[in-house]
């Protein structure tokens, strides 16, 4: 019988902000903090991620005075000396029931349920009211308890142990108290795994809340000629070549450039009509790469993903997602862009120094207050010259990249404030905006920032960016960015490239705490180990069922809604991009549909259509609603067009290849605003990571099915290497074999088995070896009731 251990960690914490002269040190200062009052021990441990992203771990060895803490070793990192500490308890072992019954499952993968990943979990189980554990759950029974009391509304860290051997680690669930005789009996726990961690952390979030400032930039019709042939931040953010209303083709005869010249002709001609059919950079809107997503998402949630396992590899190095949150132009206000003046160059005026100015003077960041401060507020006044008074604008006031305060439809000065409390202001990094749409702004910004002691103002600062401005054309990315929850976008990457995730609990491992995101494929091939548990097998009895639960297994985008994608879907009656698995001679279950959460896009590479040639360019048109032929367009200079109404699309992901070294009249005709320029390079959108050849398929294609390539125009047929080619049909394929069998059996495993097993791992019963589909098993016992799928 073995010794079942549970530690749940004291969900005592406390956040705060300091500055520290001395790099490294191993006394932290905090002249705002009340240690002592609030209850910080030695013991405790403290935390921080500095700038870098590096995170810092120590043990408080001793609590010197309320704002000054002695610690094991320093948490200083090599930049600023910023210190956003996160102090918390230690693991706290609690008392179990001796007849209690732990039960835990593992599993990662169901061949039920493919699309899904699985974290541990438990049965629900009871604990003892014991004094150790009233105290750890702060007697949760007693409603009248406020201050400090047990938020159930959050699930604890929590370690399982087997003869004091770490099994699992995880978090536990308060469930509830049952009462006997008006007294606490016992508490009801449900363990996870800390996989269930991503979805508590991400909650609700869009991808709006993101910190993507980094890439913030100026935006008119030289900045986006720059990102359709250059890009910026190191290629993290591109224009490519996909319009949103103007449809695009390639012309190059020397007759018909006049008055009827169809809008949207991508060859430069001599004639003055060349102007005004030329592509305009109002049509492009910007994209920005998948990896720097999910590297801000690290960020904001505090977490790491191993990038050698796939963030890193191929298939992710040139994806992105199109910037679209609104249909038609960028901002989704037709025939005026939004100008917008990130406020910088602040300096300080008057009295106190409450806030630190980083290098660019956009970002201030509050600095730690007195100790009587209650409540920060700021308050910006924006007071426009006399020749712009009776203009129109917008404010808003970000707080750690979030919007905070905003006031819209401004006319004259204004003021627009936030108040918070100052425990909740330390530390944060603030940045100021001003909108208008489309009109010249110039105006006079100032900023009051008063720390309130509950009676009036006991410290203040006055700051201005050095008089007069004006608003400028500025793409901000977290407001473009599509509307969608960072655990939506998580989720359908993981559906996309089947992918499972789990965190690394094992302390030995070089990458302890961070989070594997892997295809499927190579998780079951990376190192499994073979345990023999022959003798461990009860073999009196066991099951053997099919493991075919489904007639087929359809994997699919959101429904399309543009032009090029209805006209295939009318074409050919299927979806381009989805694919449909139907096995022979299955005639039982449902079909199990796959479906991601972002829509697809099918490109086009144009032909010249006056001598049929094919051309270098490959677009891809955002648009599909009403048709809208207009003998006199006036965006077009009074040409007629033959374009649809714009789409709002769901978020879109694609490849972006630079094309380079297009040859003088093969180029692509862009409208400078007074005139033409003929451009050789361009962001080619694309459904393949690269070019390929006629011969030799791109490496990877967004594709989900077998589909003819739209740059070579060619059916690899066998050889595409689809989404499902190299993600799924190993997996599925062997799913559907027909000796494939799930084996349901128990066994009493021994502990040098329950304690270093991992789920790719493969069991060995005689001279037959199986791969894990899920483990029940009883800690006290050993008992596990296994499911096991035979390796063909």
């Amino acid at each position: 019988m073995n010794k079942v251990v549970l530690y749940i960690r004291d969900t005592f914490e406390l956040s705060g902000f300091t500055r520290q002269t001395q790099q490294v040190s191993t006394e932290l200062y905090d002249p705002d903090a009340t240690f002592i009052s609030s209850g910080v021990k030695a013991g405790d441990y403290i935390e921080n991620r500095d700038e870098l992203g590096d995170f810092f771990e120590a043990r408080i060895t001793s609590v010197s005075s309320e704002t000054v803490l002695v610690l094991s070793e320093t948490i200083y990192g090599q930049g600023a000396q910023d210190i956003n500490y996160r102090i918390y308890r230690g693991f706290n072992q609690v008392d179990l029931f001796e007849d209690e019954t732990i039960s835990v499952t593992s599993k990662i993968q169901d061949i039920r349920d493919i699309s899904k990943v699985f974290t541990d979990f438990s049965q629900s189980f009871t604990l003892p009211a014991s004094k150790k554990n009233n105290k750890l759950f702060k007697h949760f029974y007693n409603y009248f308890i406020s201050e400090g009391a047990f938020d159930a509304r959050k699930k604890a860290d929590a370690i399982l142990e087997i003869n004091y051997i770490p099994f699992r680690r995880g978090k536990i669930f308060l469930n509830g108290v049952k009462m006997k005789n008006n007294k606490a009996y016992a508490y009801n726990v449900t363990f996870f795994g800390n996989t269930v961690t991503l979805t508590d952390l991400f909650g609700d979030d869009e991808l709006s809340q993101l910190d993507l400032s980094a890439f913030d930039h100026s935006y008119g019709n030289s900045q986006v000629q720059t990102g359709l042939t250059t890009g910026y931040f190191s290629e993290s953010i591109i224009y490519p070549l996909i319009t949103h209303t103007q449809r695009l083709y390639f012309n190059s005869g020397t007759s018909g450039h006049d008055d009827n010249t169809l809008d949207g002709n991508l060859y430069e001609h001599n004639s003055s009509h060349s102007v005004d059919v030329a592509l305009r950079y109002s049509q492009l809107k910007p994209a920005i790469k998948v990896k720097d997503i999910i590297s801000a998402i690290e960020t904001k949630y505090g977490i790491n993903f191993v990038d050698s396992d796939f963030i890193s590899t191929t298939p992710m190095s040139n994806l992105y997602m199109w910037l679209s949150r609104t249909k038609g132009i960028l901002g989704g206000k037709e025939g005026a862009e939004d100008k917008i003046r990130v406020l910088s160059s602040w300096v300080h005026v008057d009295h106190d120094t409450l806030v630190s100015i980083n290098s660019s003077g956009e970002e201030l960041t509050l600095q730690s207050m007195d100790t009587e401060v209650e409540d920060v507020k700021m308050e910006l006044t924006i007071t426009p010259t006399s020749a712009h008074t009776s203009k129109q604008y917008d404010v808003e006031i970000y707080r750690d990249g979030i919007l905070v305060s905003n006031s819209n439809n401004n006319v004259g000065t204004s003021n627009t404030d936030f108040l918070d409390i100052v425990g909740d202001m330390e530390g944060s990094v603030f940045k100021f905006i001003v909108k208008t749409s489309g009109e010249t702004l110039q105006f006079t910004p100032t900023l009051f920032i008063g720390g309130d002691d509950g009676t009036g103002y006991i410290e203040e600062e006055d700051l201005d960016c050095g008089g007069a401005i004006s608003v400028q054309s500025k793409v901000i990315i977290s407001e473009e960015m599509p509307k969608m929850k960072v655990m939506d976008f998580i989720s359908g990457i993981l559906k996309m490239f089947n992918l499972t995730v789990y965190y690394i609990d094992d302390e030995s491992d070089s990458n302890y705490g961070k989070i594997r995101m892997i295809p499927l494929d190579d998780f079951y091939d990376d190192n499994p180990s073979i345990f023999d548990i022959t003798k461990y097998v009860d073999s009196s009895e066991h099951d053997v069922e099919s493991t075919i639960p489904f007639s087929e297994i359809e994997l699919e985008y959101q429904e399309p809604k543009t032009l090029l994608m209805k006209q295939h879907k009318e074409s050919f009656n299927h979806i381009f991009g989805d694919e449909e698995f139907k096995p022979t001679n299955v005639d039982r279950g449902k079909p199990y549909k796959v479906k991601v959460p972002f829509e697809h896009l099918k490109f086009e590479r144009l032909f010249d259509e006056d001598d049929n040639s094919i051309t270098s360019i490959q677009w891809g048109y955002s648009a599909g609603d009403n048709f809208k032929p207009d003998a006199s367009d006036v965006d077009a200079g009074g040409q007629p067009s033959a374009n649809y109404d714009p789409v709002l699309t769901k978020p879109v992901l694609f490849y972006g290849i630079r094309i380079t070294g297009l040859t003088a009249n093969n180029g692509i005709n862009y409208n400078t605003g007074s005139d033409n320029d003929e451009l050789l390079n361009y962001w080619k959108p694309s459904n393949t990571n690269e070019n390929g050849t006629s011969s030799t398929a791109p490496a990877f294609t967004l594709n989900f099915d077998n589909e003819v390539d739209e740059w070579n125009l060619t059916d690899y047929n066998g050889t595409t290497n689809s989404l499902f080619k190299k993600f799924y049909q190993t997996y599925i394929e062997d799913v559907f074999n027909a000796k494939k069998r799930i084996f349901k059996l128990t066994a009493h495993l021994p502990n040098s088995v329950l304690l270093n097993y991992k789920l790719n791992d493969r069991f060995q019963i005689g001279d037959k070896v199986f791969t894990i589909n899920s483990i029940d098993t009883n800690l006290k016992t050993g008992e596990s009731k296994l499911e096991l799928l035979n390796v063909l």
